[in-house]
C-alpha cells in the first residue's frame, strides 16, 4: 500500500483506494518474518526468498500497477524485465 501510495495512490478517490486495498490480484499470504522483511519495497529493493515464486510474484505486482496505473521507478521496472525474461 505505501509503495503504490507513493507511485500514484495518493490521487485516487476513496472508492479506488479501497478497490485496490481488497483486490484479490493485490493480496497474497505470508508468513509474518517474510510480510515485515518486506515491509514498503519494492521489486527493485525486494524479492521473494522462494525464488521459485518470483516469476509469479512479480507478474501479479506488473499486473496489479497496470490495472491500478501506479508507475515504476526505473530500478523496479529493470528487475521485474530481469525477473520475467529469465521466465521464459
Amino acid at each position: 500500500m505505501s509503495d503504490s501510495w507513493q507511485k500514484g495512490a495518493q490521487r485516487w478517490d476513496a472508492e479506488t483506494r479501497l478497490e485496490f486495498a481488497n483486490d484479490p490480484l493485490n493480496l497474497l499470504a505470508s508468513d509474518g518474518p517474510t510480510n515485515a522483511s518486506k515491509g514498503d519495497k519494492d521489486a527493485a529493493s525486494w524479492l521473494p526468498p522462494n525464488k521459485s515464486f518470483r516469476c509469479a510474484y512479480v507478474s501479479r505486482q506488473t499486473q496489479v500497477k497496470a490495472k491500478y496505473d501506479v508507475w515504476m521507478t526505473k530500478a523496479e521496472h529493470a528487475k521485474i524485465k530481469d525477473i520475467l525474461t529469465s521466465c521464459i
